[in-house]
Formats: structure tokens, sequence, C-alpha cells
């Protein structure tokens, strides 16, 4: 737990810079200007995305991260179908932002061949729970479309429905600081952070220490349709893993146009990538999602509208 210790303090320290200091925001960027913002305020309860995708997957050198608890990973080339969730509970105040989320997704593909064993693939298991406080310190007005900027500290939880054939169930306990961009037009989310790790899935815990960056952008074509990309990158500076399952780097890509077809119902094209990196492996393990989605969502409390 040393690594998550450091972690905190590291936020606590930064917070204290930025939050504190006046000199480091630029005068029309103050503070002050802070509290006359109400465009949102108190709870914002939202289901932004339930949805079955149904795509062709495509890996590569799977068999070689055979050690690795990563399902992302696991099984053969084939059609698939997958279940989606991204639920979140955030609140607003003038100069923080609670955000709280739950995504979970499952993709499971079983064939009974004639006269032959069952093929049983598991092609995705994710359940991740994150609560995220943000400190409200610069908005900008002017720069693509207006987005705001602030220290942040998330804790995370990533756990899986079923654990995998000769597995312990996933259990990783995760805290990262670092910088974001958030609630903009078109900049929803971009962070730098670092990170520290957790792995409980092994008998005896693996500590982690790393680097992360990812973005979430949306761009409306038209008033019914968006094109969103998505990205999140993590690099393992340091652990102490098994040369066997020891990760480098991973990174999830997505691409993804979203046309409502009636009231909050949509269906979307889209393009998955996900690529994982052994410290001790020349090759990389790639798993390509090429499909569409059917999705639904609803706001069930709007903070910009109290």
């Amino acid at each position: 737990m040393k690594i998550l210790k450091i972690m905190v303090w590291i936020f606590f320290l930064t917070n204290s810079i930025f939050a504190k200091d006046d000199s480091n925001i630029p005068k029309n960027m103050a503070l002050s200007d802070l509290d006359i913002d109400t465009s949102r305020s108190g709870w914002h309860l939202e289901l932004k995305r339930i949805s079955l995708n149904f795509s062709s997957s495509s890996l590569k050198n799977q068999n070689i991260y055979k050690n690795f608890s990563n399902n992302y990973i696991k099984g053969n080339s084939q059609i698939v179908g997958q279940a989606f969730l991204d639920f979140n509970a955030n609140y607003y105040a003038k100069r923080f932002v609670i955000f709280n989320s739950l995504l979970a997704e499952y993709g499971r593909n079983i064939i009974y061949p004639q006269d032959e064993p069952k093929i049983d693939n598991k092609t995705l298991d994710r359940i991740l729970l994150s609560s995220d406080y943000t400190q409200r310190i610069w908005k900008f007005t002017d720069i693509l479309g207006g987005f705001e900027l602030g220290p942040y500290v998330q804790l995370g939880y990533q756990t899986e429905f079923t654990p995998q054939v000769g597995f312990n169930r996933r259990k990783i306990l995760r805290f990262s600081t670092g910088f974001k961009i958030f609630e903009g037009t078109y900049i929803k989310n971009l962070h730098l952070n670092l990170f520290g790790e957790e792995d409980f899935t092994y008998q005896k815990p693996v500590e982690s220490l790393g680097i992360q960056t990812g973005f979430h952008i949306q761009h409306d074509i038209q008033d019914n349709v968006k094109l969103t990309y998505l990205l999140n990158f993590r690099d393992f500076l340091l652990n102490n893993y098994k040369p066997s399952h020891n990760p480098q780097y991973e990174l999830e890509l997505e691409v993804r146009m979203d046309t409502k077809i009636y009231k909050n119902f949509a269906i979307a094209p889209f393009v998955s990538f996900y690529m994982l990196k052994g410290r001790y492996f020349k090759q990389v393990g790639t798993n390509l999602f090429i499909g569409v989605s059917v999705s639904y969502n609803q706001i069930f409390i709007d903070a910009s509208k109290k």
C-alpha cells in the first residue's frame, strides 16, 4: 500500500499549490469567475449508455499472453455479442465536482459443434467503479468551445462478473492523481495522471506505479448524429508482477458514430481496438472489434435545470 499513500500525498500537495495561489491563474480566469457559474448545481444522474453490441473480434498473439488475467486478450477471432453499461452520478459545486461512475461490459460466445466439445469464449468481462474529486480551478470560454481545467484525484475498483478458468477473480484497487480538462463543448474529458494500483487477483498482492492519459472527444455532426472518440493509455513504469504476466503498457481506442433513431434510442457503427505489451515480450497482443451497437440513454436528474 506504499504506492497508494504516495499518490495521496502528491494530490494534496498539487491541489494546495494551485487551488490557493491565484498567481498561477490568468487575470481573466480567476477563481472568482467560477462563483457566478451556475450552469450546473447539485446532483446529475444520467444513464450515459446501455447497449447491445454485435461485432467481429480479431485477436493476434493471444497465446503469448495466456498467463495474463486480462480477458481482453483471451479467446478466438469470432462474431460476438456484448452488453455495455455506463452510469454516472455526479455532484456539481462552485469550486469542485465529484464524478461517480459505474461501467460494466460483458461478452460471451458459446458454440455447440455437432459431435464436438462445446466452445466457450468470454470476449469481455469488466466492472469498473470509480469516484473522482475534481477541483474547479480554471474556466476557458473562448478556446475549443470552452472547457474547465483542474487537478483531480480518483479512486477506482476493477473486477469482473465471472473469473476465468484457472484464474482468481480479477480485483484491482487503483488510485490516480493529475490534471484534467472537462465539461467542454468538444472535449468532454482529457486527462494526464500518475496512478498507483494494488492487484489482489493473486495470492500475494502486486503493486504498480505508472502514468496514464486519455480523452473523450465528441463532435455533433447533425442534431441527431454525433461522433465520439475515446482513448486510454496506461504505462506501467514500475511493478512487481512475475515475468510471465508483467505488463509494460496497454491501450484502448474506440471510435463510434451514434445516430438517434427514436427518442433516446440510437444505433452506432463502431471500431474498438485494444493492445497489450508485456515487458518481457517482443510482440504485442491485440484485439480489434468492428461492429454495430443499439443503445439507450436517459437523464434522471439534470443538474443544469435546477
